[in-house]
């Protein structure tokens, strides 16, 4: 079958190469059908289901924008970026420190010289900030997404798709609904990051809960346990170490949009990198922001590996 499919495509290709106008793509812009959806009523349609579809979800979408801005994201930010610069640098190896031990404190010491070799120490603590709370609300979707599809088959058929869709969708695209619902703003980068991050760490989280051993969970059952307990006691806890990978990699896909972030209200390095390469006599300035997220890159990698490999066991 596979030869009889072939063979006609190889005659077509040499055919197309002999007379020029075997290869040329034929005009349907009189076909009826494409004519419709390219400008006619079927267009309208779409447009009017998508403006009543965003001006139905703006107000709710809003109140969640401010929520976590005013919640979480401006607290937080306040405390990280405008304190002094060494305060946060000791509260950052210390933290490195408790999760995974001298190696991980030692080398983020390293990419906090080089942070701050850059002269961008403000712009990054901002960038770690949002990286933070994207991190924090990626988390808490995949482990929502992630028992249901680990614990149940219908589940993860039903959303496995919608997984698969996100991570092969250029980011470009989902942006484009984004900028729609929640402006060009800081929340819309993380929104952004959001829909990167999420599909990985959900599918992380998922392996993780189907591995559990099913002899561990039918002796659970047997003493009765309930869903909650089920899931909170027996299941999370013995999918450790993929809940830390799901941290672990949720956190560096959400620092790649980084850029990306910037180009929709995220402002901080992201934007600073944009005017790099938008602008010539911002190059220099461009280039140290991108080693300045290089370096938090490493920096936020070591500290979850090294955290993964303790906690993990």
């Amino acid at each position: 079958m596979l030869g009889l499919l072939l063979l006609p495509t190889l005659a077509a290709c040499l055919y197309s190469t002999r007379w020029m106008q075997l290869a040329v793509f034929p005009d349907v812009s009189g076909v009826p059908v494409l004519k419709e959806i390219s400008g006619g009523p079927l267009a309208r349609h779409i447009n009017a289901v998508t403006d009543t579809a965003v001006n139905a979800l703006t107000g709710a979408c809003t109140g969640f924008k401010n929520a976590v801005t005013y919640g979480l994201l401006n607290p937080l930010q306040s405390l990280m970026a405008n304190c002094p610069w060494w305060t946060m640098a000791i509260v950052i190896l210390a933290v490195a420190y408790l999760l995974g031990g001298w190696r991980p404190l030692a080398i983020s010491a390293v990419c906090e010289a080089v942070i701050f070799g850059t002269g961008l120490w403000n712009d990054a603590m901002v960038t770690l900030t949002m990286t933070l709370v994207a991190t924090a609300i990626v988390m808490v979707a995949a482990v929502i997404l992630g028992v249901g599809m680990g614990r149940s088959r219908r589940v993860d058929v039903i959303v496995r798709p919608f997984l698969d869709g996100f991570q092969t969708i250029p980011a470009f695209v989902y942006l484009v609904p984004a900028l729609a619902l929640f402006a060009a703003t800081r929340f819309t980068a993380i929104v952004a990051a959001m829909a990167y991050a999420v599909p990985i760490a959900t599918k992380l989280v998922a392996d993780g809960i189907r591995g559990v051993s099913p002899s561990t969970v039918e002796a659970a059952r047997s003493t009765g346990s309930t869903t909650w307990q089920m899931i909170s006691k027996v299941q999370l806890p013995m999918a450790r170490e993929a809940l830390v990978l799901a941290t672990n990699q949720g956190l560096l896909y959400v620092l790649s949009m980084v850029v990306i972030g910037g180009m929709v209200g995220g402002g901080s390095l992201g934007y600073i990198i944009v005017q790099g390469f938008s602008q010539g006599q911002l190059f220099g300035k461009g280039l140290a922001a991108g080693i300045a997220i290089t370096a938090m890159g490493v920096m936020l990698d070591r500290i979850a590996r090294y955290a993964a490999e303790r906690y993990g066991r």
